[in-house]
């Protein structure tokens, strides 16, 4: 029997750039109908919407452009195991947080044992299998890179020694940098690349330890003080290039937040009250709610409250770019 790989790998030339062709442009159409979905630009699922405490072994969409939410990087939903049941297949870096049950993972060659509470990196491209023997349902929150966008790789572009010294400027105000002739811009751009790019190289490095999995001993959600802790990425070990996990406490009585922007973000509130202001959008926010924050947005976190809010959050890893595509129509 040939199989699909064989069967395209069989192709001429031109046989194969027409079956590229005609792949590239059902691909666009059907992508160009989540463009006209993400224009509704959703920013909230209530928790009674979400449901997280029901969600069963079966696929459940959450936050994604298919429900009308202006993301393009990641997906959110629940899915699981039913009792006795196992499953393998390969996509692109995924994030799991186990919610109900327990069972195995397999990753590449790997096996671990997961449990409610845990959390687990698939790095993307790595065939994998989720089994539970246990009678009971296995289900697991999960945050998937979008299929059909690409792995980021940093490509820095590095010199032992900058070929000229870049220009000083007082500061990288977009008022300064407007001062620069050509050239000296360019310089200075170098340098900053240059910078940046050591610096990715180091994550390179720890991506190297290829770690999989974080033990709810390890990350104790309702116990981790006022901040951000980070708890999958790639400074941690993980091979993961997509996005990253973190848990951000914010104190009651934060009556206002730190504007910032950021690559696409979907929070998951665990615990308290607040306000999330996404750009000019003010929404109320509660335990079980979810919020997506489009790439590129303002936003701030607020907590007039007298309890603590916190929130898991899977954001773009930044530096990283926002995957829009450019597909080629035929006419008609």
């Amino acid at each position: 029997m040939t199989t699909g790989d064989d069967a395209l790998g069989a192709l001429s030339p031109e046989a194969l750039y027409e079956r590229y062709m005609d792949a590239q442009a059902a691909f666009g159409r059907a992508s160009l109908g989540l463009d006209e979905r993400r224009k509704q630009n959703r920013l909230h699922v209530s928790a009674a919407e979400a449901d997280i405490a029901n969600a069963g072994p079966d696929q459940r969409m959450i936050v994604g452009p298919e429900l009308g939410f202006n993301i393009h990087n990641l997906h959110v939903f629940t899915s699981g195991r039913a009792g006795g049941s196992e499953r393998y297949h390969t996509h692109g870096d995924a994030l799991k947080y186990y919610i109900k049950g327990a069972g195995f993972e397999l990753i590449g060659e790997e096996r671990f044992e997961v449990r409610t509470g845990d959390f687990c990196h698939v790095p993307a491209n790595v065939w994998h299998g989720t089994e539970n023997p246990s009678p009971e349902p296995l289900v697991f929150l999960a945050a998937q890179q979008f299929p059909g966008t690409y792995r980021q790789v940093a490509t820095p572009f590095m010199h032992e020694a900058p070929p000229q010294r870049p220009p000083e400027v007082k500061d990288l105000s977009l008022g300064e940098l407007a001062k620069l002739e050509p050239w000296p811009l360019y310089l200075r751009y170098l340098e900053e690349q240059m910078t940046f790019g050591r610096i990715a190289l180091e994550l390179q490095h720890r991506r190297e330890q290829k770690r999989l999995l974080v033990r709810r001993e390890d990350a104790p959600l309702m116990e981790w003080g006022p901040g951000r802790h980070h708890i999958i990425s790639p400074e941690l070990g993980f091979d993961i290039y997509a996005f990253q996990l973190f848990m951000e406490h914010v104190p009651g009585g934060t009556e206002r937040g730190l504007p910032q922007t950021s690559g696409d973000a979907v929070r998951y509130y665990i615990e308290g009250r607040g306000v999330e202001v996404i750009d000019e959008t003010a929404i109320e926010v509660e335990a079980g709610d979810f919020v997506c924050i489009p790439a590129g947005s303002l936003h701030e976190t607020r907590n007039p409250n007298a309890e603590p809010l916190r929130f898991i959050c899977w954001q773009q890893i930044p530096g990283t770019y926002l995957q829009i595509h450019t597909p080629v129509l035929p006419e008609g």
